[in-house]
């Protein structure tokens, strides 16, 4: 009974966001005449598409996290079943809304499926900074339609795959919450190396655990290359309470910090310690 309320509830989440997605796009486009659907880059990236996608997707996300549904095959298949949908809403919505220079609706007028072919093969472009419009690009219009599709797919796949990715709780398998997050800033190699090769060489409910994690040798000095940024991450299960820290390194280059992946650990905190005062001192 439980995964099946759990399901309920994501697949209700799912529906209200692919229907308040379909409801912006087709609001934007009919008061402002600007179709965020159709925006795209280099004329076969469809980003307008892919953004829609993971919005519509987006309440099976945080459904799934709320009601600590795993995603599961069947989440998928909706997901996949609301790209097709919600493509054929924005196009039936907009279809509803068209009026005719002389005061009828296109939909008094010609079917959905002859606007459809109508539209598709009329479309235009603008391309570059100037907008030069293209014209009408014909048959091309149904494949960039289909770009538009896989799109808007790709969007939703992508939220589902970040379901898959998102931590859970080793022994009750309930999503973990954040807890609490840290920053610290190391100026040398040598300051940084202390701090990650012995942070968990001491018990972390003692107190030399908790001058490591408030140690920020680095802190107001000017960031050059070479420095090197530790990202602590506290989450927590809401169920049995077991606790696990998340680190991640960035060293900064020339430019930006770049992420050091084989410095990236996951350490799961003993049962019935408590870190979020230690990790929330300033």
């Amino acid at each position: 009974m439980k995964n099946i309320a759990g399901n309920l509830g994501v697949s209700i989440f799912g529906i209200a966001t692919f229907l308040l997605t379909v409801m912006a796009v087709v609001a934007v486009n009919h008061f402002t005449g600007f179709n965020f659907f159709t925006l795209s880059f280099f004329v076969v990236v469809p980003a307008g598409a892919l953004l829609c996608g993971a919005a519509a997707a987006s309440g099976y996300y945080f459904g799934a996290l709320l009601f600590h549904t795993r995603p599961t095959v069947l989440i998928l298949i909706q997901i996949l079943i609301v790209a097709a949908l919600a493509q054929t809403a924005i196009y039936y919505s907009e279809y509803r809304l068209l009026g005719l220079a002389d005061g009828r609706m296109a939909s008094d007028v010609v079917s959905f499926s002859e606007y459809l072919d109508i539209y598709l093969s009329h479309t235009n472009l603008r391309i570059g900074r100037a907008g030069t419009n293209t014209g009408d690009i014909g048959d091309y219009g149904r494949v960039l339609a289909f770009i538009q599709f896989l799109g808007f797919v790709v969007g939703g796949v992508f939220v589902w795959l970040m379901l898959r990715i998102y931590p859970v709780c080793e022994r009750c398998g309930r999503y973990l919450r954040t807890l609490a997050k840290k920053q610290q800033m190391f100026s040398s190699q040598e300051d940084f190396s202390t701090y990650y090769d012995n942070l968990f060489e001491v018990p972390v409910d003692g107190p030399h655990f908790a001058q490591l994690m408030q140690w920020e040798p680095g802190k107001g000095e000017k960031i050059v290359k070479g420095t090197v940024q530790a990202e602590t991450i506290l989450r927590g299960c809401p169920h049995c309470h077991t606790q696990r820290i998340s680190q991640e390194v960035k060293v900064r280059g020339e430019k930006e910090f770049r992420d050091v992946p084989q410095l990236t650990r996951n350490i799961r905190i003993p049962d019935g310690i408590d870190l979020k005062p230690v990790l929330k001192v300033v």
